[in-house]
C-alpha cells in the first residue's frame, strides 16, 4: 500500500456519511488521519461513522451539520479543532444533484443549491484555513458532480 503520509494528520470530510465522501473518509482513516466527517442525517451519520471505525481502527468524529448553515460549518470546525487539535485537510464534498430543466427550477432551488454546494465550501474554507496556517499549510479538495462541468441540455 502507497504510504500517503498523512499518520496524525486532521480531515474533514463534508457529506462524509454516502458515497465517495464516505470512500475518502475511510481511506483517509487507514492511511492514519483521524477524521471529522458531517451530514445532515444523525442515523446514516453515525451508520457511516461506526462502520469506518470498524474497518480502519481510525479516530472518527461524526458531527451533524449542514454546510448551508454558517452556524453548523462554524461548529463542525470548532468540535473537530477541539477533539483533534488543529486541522489538516478539508475535502467539500457536501452535496446533491438537484437537476432540472433550466426553464423549470424556481428560485428558491437556485438558492438552496448555492447556498450547500458554494456556500458551505466558502464556509468551511474560510473557517479551515486559519487553523491550516499555524500548523504550517494543509490542503483543500473541492468535488462536485460532472454535472457541473459538463451538464445535460
Amino acid at each position: 500500500m502507497l504510504d500517503l503520509g498523512l499518520d496524525g494528520k486532521v480531515a474533514i470530510i463534508t457529506g462524509g456519511s454516502d458515497g465517495l465522501g464516505r470512500a475518502a473518509a475511510e481511506r483517509l482513516a487507514r492511511e492514519g488521519a483521524r477524521v471529522a466527517i458531517c451530514g445532515r442525517r444523525k442515523e446514516r451519520l453515525e451508520q457511516a461513522a461506526d462502520g469506518i471505525r470498524k474497518a480502519t481502527g481510525g479516530q472518527i468524529l461524526a458531527q451533524v451539520a449542514d454546510v448551508s448553515r454558517a452556524a453548523d460549518v462554524e461548529a463542525l470546525v470548532a468540535a473537530t479543532v477541539a477533539q483533534f487539535g488543529g486541522l489538516d485537510i478539508l475535502v467539500n464534498n457536501a452535496g446533491q444533484s438537484a437537476a432540472g430543466g433550466f426553464e423549470t427550477v424556481s428560485d428558491e432551488a437556485w438558492q438552496a443549491d448555492i447556498d450547500l454546494k458554494l456556500m458551505g465550501a466558502v464556509r468551511c474554507c474560510r473557517l479551515a484555513i486559519p487553523h491550516m496556517k499555524r500548523r504550517g499549510g494543509g490542503r483543500i479538495i473541492n468535488i462536485t458532480n460532472l454535472g457541473g462541468k459538463a451538464p445535460a441540455a
